[in-house]
């Protein structure tokens, strides 16, 4: 594999479908809050869901941030 840059094409792919992830997340958010605000879904369950979207996109951007990060050992 080749590593330049403090990184690679492998990690660079794997951090670009998380951010897709991520993405999605927030669409899934936005729909949610929609159909709360339109009363097709109950208030307590859209903000449960929101909520667990929340962390989860959370915890996403936590894990992405890790593998995304410059890395020495990755140089040459």
């Amino acid at each position: 594999m080749k590593r330049k840059h403090g990184t690679s094409q492998y990690r660079l792919n794997h951090a670009k479908s998380q951010a897709q992830a991520m993405l999605e997340n927030i669409q899934r958010i936005e729909m949610m809050w929609q159909m709360s605000e339109q009363g097709v879904v109950d208030e307590e369950i859209a903000d449960r869901y929101i909520r667990s979207m929340i962390d989860e996109t959370t915890s996403s951007w936590k894990y992405l941030e890790g593998y995304i990060s410059y890395r020495e050992d990755m140089t040459k």
